[in-house]
């Protein structure tokens, strides 16, 4: 009898999509689990009848009704159930009568008291007698005694059994220094520790996050840059829920803005902040200004509002530099030092109290070529290709400077129709901001109203004129920090300013 031919398989490798249908199939069987003994009548009418012993003012009553598994089954869901918390607190005999029907508990209600553990975490300490410790002490009896029998000792439940030291109020500051020292992520430790199946606002993982990002932050020097920076800048992280109407995003910020110095903020920090929270400098009615800044208060709303303002200087300056230097336009690079001197001496001497950029469609696509969207402040554009604004109030003054053969403009105060101001506008032309605001100043306040409006001269008359301006209206200024290096002494013998 001859052999039989060799039999040869072409079996392709596992792909990520076949291992799907297992888990979308474990889900569903987890999820049926959950809700296994729910529904029926008996546990429907001992939940009801447990419940209303709560909302009579009648709980110590509800260890005597437990006699059944039911029963019990039925106060460990009621355990997590609003409208039951509402009227009373979880007690000692409470806890002691979920094992009068028998023992160890049944494994539906270890999980129904390991998600309230999880989910309440020290809020469950409120009740007073020592209720916590208590607690405590019952899921670590349940699993020890779990743990003694058959489970497979890679189970959650025998994972959370090793790690009995996360049912304490320090098992969330053990936690994060464990994750700490092995240079983890947070949440993917929490699938580690067996944790990872327990809602994402439980009181237990909140308070993990507060330790790990909070104190990393804390102990980040001002300033500088690191990998927490990236964590707290994904949204899962920025929007967990921090207790009453507060964020995880909200600490994040405070701790930010109140660490870094008032005159200036690293590009790093300043890109969390506004990558979580936006530019303060919109309308208040916004929804981001609502969610973040109005509960972070005025002042360091105008903390933030400081920085973004010298924000909007660098990056006009860097577009106006790039459009001159790319088109090789002499005329603009001749002037651009000057100017350049001229706004960052009124940063400098910390006289430039708001500002508010107008760029260009070149200007636009040069600062989406070097910033992400996340770290642009807010910004309006202009209807010109080529020509950017920026607006910046100088005391009680009020400048428009602009690139190219835009002028320099400086009022005492701005009509109260001016555009400038409203955020919830967008789009300008140039003359609306040149020309048109110059009509409309004088239209309000009269032909001969004090204002300026300057060519840029490259003798620097133009910039004689707006000190001039400025100290006629009481502006005080060091004028050698308006100038070039060296240019000082020729300045002030060509045009007499001290």
């Amino acid at each position: 009898m001859s052999p039989l031919p060799k039999l040869t398989f072409q079996l392709r490798k596992w792909r990520t999509n076949d291992f799907k249908p297992f888990a979308n199939s474990a889900k569903k069987l987890k999820k049926l689990a959950g809700r296994a003994g729910q529904g029926t009548d008996a546990f429907e009418k001992a939940r009801n009848e447990l419940l209303r012993l709560a909302q009579n003012g009648q709980a110590n009553r509800i260890p005597a009704a437990i006699q059944r598994p039911v029963d019990v089954r039925a106060l460990s869901f009621l355990f997590g159930d609003e409208s039951f918390r509402a009227n009373t607190q979880i007690t000692k005999d409470m806890l002691d009568s979920l094992h009068k029907p028998r023992t160890p508990l049944g494994l539906l209600n270890l999980m129904q008291l390991l998600g309230v553990f999880f989910r309440f975490f020290d809020q469950l300490a409120d009740g007073g007698q020592n209720v916590f410790g208590y607690f405590c002490a019952l899921l670590k009896k349940e699993l020890a005694m779990r743990a003694r029998g058959r489970a497979k000792q890679h189970s959650d439940l025998a994972i959370l059994y090793h790690n009995r030291w996360l049912f304490s109020l320090d098992g969330p500051a053990m936690l994060v220094g464990k994750v700490l020292q092995n240079n983890l992520e947070l949440e993917p430790a929490f699938a580690r520790f067996a944790l990872q199946h327990y809602r994402h606002d439980a009181r237990f993982h909140m308070v993990c996050r507060f330790r790990y990002y909070l104190k990393q932050l804390r102990q980040l020097p001002v300033g500088a840059d690191g990998p927490v920076l990236v964590e707290v800048c994904k949204e899962e992280v920025y929007d967990a829920p921090a207790g009453g109407d507060r964020l995880l995003g909200h600490k994040i910020l405070e701790i930010l803005i109140d660490r870094a110095s008032p005159d200036t903020i690293s590009d790093a920090w300043r890109g969390v902040i506004l990558t979580i929270a936006g530019d303060p400098r919109v309308a208040e009615s916004s929804n981001h200004f609502v969610k973040w800044w109005f509960k972070l208060g005025r002042k360091r709303q105008n903390k933030v509002r400081a920085w973004l303002s010298g924000f909007d200087l660098r990056l006009f300056l860097e577009a106006l530099e790039d459009y001159g230097d790319s088109q090789a336009q002499e005329d603009l690079q001749r002037m651009f030092p000057a100017r350049k001197a001229f706004l960052e001496g009124l940063l400098k001497q910390k006289l430039i109290q708001h500002a508010r950029l107008f760029v260009s469609r070149g200007a636009e696509a040069y600062l989406h070529q070097h910033y992400g969207d996340n770290e642009l402040p807010e910004y309006a554009q202009v209807q010109d290709p080529y020509r950017s604004m920026i607006y910046l109030q100088i005391g009680h003054c009020h400048m428009i400077e602009g690139s190219h053969s835009f002028r320099l403009r400086l009022y005492p105060k701005l009509p109260p129709e001016n555009a400038i101001t409203q955020y919830a506008r967008k789009r300008f032309t140039p003359d609306s901001l040149g020309k048109g605001l110059q009509m409309l100043y004088h239209k309000t306040y009269g032909d001969n109203a004090r204002s300026l409006s300057v060519v840029h001269h490259p003798n620097r008359r133009w910039l004689a004129e707006a000190i001039q301006f400025l100290r006629q209206e009481g502006i005080q200024l060091d004028v050698e920090q308006l100038l070039e290096p060296g240019a000082y002494q020729q300045f002030k013998r060509q045009y007499s300013i001290f």
